[in-house]
């Protein structure tokens, strides 16, 4: 059948996707994001993933445009993930939690590109998600211009990046070509994601609630958001990362080589620090999906009193910095390069790091002048966040606070 062109409002049908639809978004979508999988492993996760805890029951919804009366031809599709996070309104001197959508897998068949068909779907996915969340948000690979004109506004995001050298050894890729330099790290157990992440929710509930104190004498109209570090979230990027490695990599490899999705510190009087992580095999580098201190103030964050105390010292002062904290980043970076180096990955990448994230960096940089190259950068590419309010609200001085690896799907 020949394709019509030209489309028009009256030629087309949107809807939410049956199961059929479904199947044949995600072969579209595998032309551009299932290599090196087959066609058939790209779908067959999809599928998999569907029935994960954060997609399975409403929580991801699957939309598509397709020719009216051909509900097999497929204009364009794309995907909404709805998830907790909370909303500190520095105006109302009050945190509550609320619900955001995270818009991913926009596609368009190439039939039908430059007819705008992906902005069409976009504005009637909008009118469904303004329907029961507070905003949506994106990680767009177009660059900062197309989602700006439908709303959703480019986020400044920054990010570290520890770039492996290629190592001097004669050694295969698997072995690492230095030995561990800080021991007091141990590998995180999937078991206790759960109460850590539980743990971090609560100390971000308090930074959140001190935040909006600390500003109500200020005058200070800011509005934060924070998606939240859930089990759910952060386990739906290593069962998607482990899917991917057992269909990318060798069953052998699989049987004696442990994936290891993240780095516990040995306890201190300061608690322990904690780092997970997912393994990005189509582009061979492992994101850092949170770092966090438990019993402790937030490695990763805003700027908090950490952030205020480094600043005095880069500019010389006598303050003196949390040695420990400084050395629990730095570990569990150092664990991370590892993991890397483990799998012949590339880099390894922390989204908006702060400043003691950033002192890590350097000190990994430092203790491994031979095999990793920290730099620093900020993102106006590939996977920039972009935040639209709901009815498309402007508000000034918003802050995405808390927009680390788990955030992104």
């Amino acid at each position: 059948m020949a394709q019509p062109m030209g489309l028009t409002a009256s030629d087309i049908e949107f809807a939410e996707a049956t199961p059929e639809q479904r199947r044949i978004s995600w072969e579209l979508c595998s032309r551009k994001w299932a290599a090196p999988m087959s066609v058939d492993d790209y779908v067959e996760r999809e599928q998999h993933m569907a029935e994960h805890e954060l997609n399975r029951d409403g929580g991801c919804r699957y939309w598509v445009l397709y020719l009216k009366g051909y509900p097999r031809q497929v204009i364009a599709s794309c995907e909404t993930l709805r998830k907790p996070m909370f909303i500190a309104d520095c105006a109302e001197r009050r945190v509550r939690e609320a619900h955001g959508y995270v818009v991913t897998n926009v596609y368009t068949n190439p039939t039908y590109r430059r007819q705008g068909m992906a902005a069409f779907l976009l504005r009637r996915v909008q009118e469904r998600m303004d329907a029961d969340s507070d905003c949506s948000v994106l990680y767009s690979d177009s660059g900062r211009s197309y989602y700006a004109s439908l709303g959703w506004l480019p986020i400044t995001s920054h990010q570290a990046t520890l770039t492996l050298l290629p190592s001097t050894s004669s050694s295969p890729s698997t072995t690492p070509s230095t030995p561990p330099r800080r021991p007091q790290t141990r590998p995180l157990n999937l078991s206790e994601l759960p109460d850590l992440c539980q743990k971090d929710i609560a100390h971000l509930t308090r930074t959140l609630t001190s935040l909006v104190t600390a500003t109500a004498a200020s005058n200070n109209n800011n509005t934060s958001i924070c998606f939240l570090p859930t089990y759910a979230q952060i386990s739906w990027h290593l069962a998607r990362a482990k899917f991917d490695a057992l269909k990318i990599l060798p069953s052998t490899t699989m049987a004696t080589t442990p994936l290891t999705v993240g780095a516990v510190t040995l306890p201190s009087q300061q608690g322990v620090a904690w780092a997970c992580w997912s393994h990005d095999w189509r582009n061979k580098r492992l994101r850092v999906l949170r770092l966090a201190r438990e019993g402790d103030s937030r490695v990763e964050g805003g700027a908090g009193k950490e952030d205020e105390v480094l600043e005095e010292v880069e500019e010389g002062s006598d303050v003196a910095v949390d040695e420990t904290a400084c050395v629990d980043v730095a570990a569990l970076l150092e664990a991370a390069v590892a993991e890397a180096r483990q799998w012949g990955f590339l880099e390894v990448v922390v989204w908006n790091p702060s400043d003691l994230v950033k002192m890590g960096c350097k000190s990994v940089g430092n203790a491994l002048p031979d095999e990793v190259k920290v730099v620093f950068e900020q993102r106006v590419e590939g996977c920039v966040p972009s935040l639209r309010w709901k009815g498309g609200k402007v508000l000034a001085g918003v802050v995405w606070e808390e927009n680390h690896g788990y955030c992104g799907c």
